[in-house]
């Protein structure tokens, strides 16, 4: 069982709309997945919350962040998911801690705007103070999401920003599409969405990019590609 969390401290990032679809992404391909819904707005739950719309290789559940521990423990027994997502609420708090450090890669979804970037830099940082008290390396990437699919001045001097922060980050994208924001009306991540339409196809096309790249970072004796990171010096 594999863990990837979705972390920011900040709302709006694309949390929610990155577990959804990398959710179908991975079930597509045969993987059974599990959606830890922790999101005080219970959006993955909403989005997903029809039995005869979601994909059966999709299931969510929505404990209590206190129970988060007990919950990961009954989900690693035998017969439990090949994936497991955590929907992580928009605030620092002790059971983003334990999200953290139980994954095996913690995703940290972000806009190229200056108050997405200053948030997951700081969440960043968290992660790196985590990974020294607990002894181990951290496995975090950036996930630049909603990015606009013509470059702006704004765009380009955000991307020079994260070349100064030098973070670690995959050089797969979520371009800002109308499949991904259809979701939440659709209860269908792109995957099972409808194939005619060029925003799905994009869509799967970009996000099994990204899905192959996450592989080569948690499986990387088994993932052809190598995911294009940064050296970290988040300070």
């Amino acid at each position: 069982m594999h863990i990837i969390t979705c972390a920011s401290s900040k709302g709006g990032v694309g949390k929610s709309t990155t577990c959804v679809c990398l959710a179908g992404a991975f079930a597509k391909a045969g993987d059974t997945v599990h959606i830890i819904d922790l999101d005080s707005n219970g959006t993955v739950s909403r989005w997903l919350g029809d039995d005869s719309l979601r994909p059966r290789a999709i299931t969510v559940s929505a404990p209590a962040p206190a129970e988060l521990n007990q919950h990961l423990k009954k989900l690693s027994a035998p017969n439990g998911p090949d994936m497991v997502f955590i929907d992580v609420a928009g605030a620092y708090e002790k059971t983003l801690a334990y999200a953290i450090a139980n994954a095996h890669l913690t995703l940290i979804p972000a806009s190229l705007s200056e108050a997405d970037l200053f948030e997951a830099h700081k969440v960043a940082r968290f992660a790196m103070d985590l990974a020294r008290k607990i002894g181990r390396a951290p496995v975090f990437r950036l996930l630049l999401t909603k990015v606009q699919p013509l470059q702006s001045t704004a765009q380009r001097y955000a991307l020079k920003e994260l070349e100064r922060l030098q973070m670690p980050m995959l050089s797969s994208f979520l371009v800002h599409r109308a499949a991904y924001e259809e979701i939440g009306l659709t209860g269908l991540p792109p995957h099972y969405a409808d194939s005619k339409r060029e925003t799905v196809t994009k869509a799967v096309e970009e996000l099994d990019r990204l899905v192959a790249e996450i592989k080569s970072v948690i499986q990387p004796d088994e993932a052809s590609t190598t995911p294009t990171t940064h050296k970290s010096n988040v300070a």
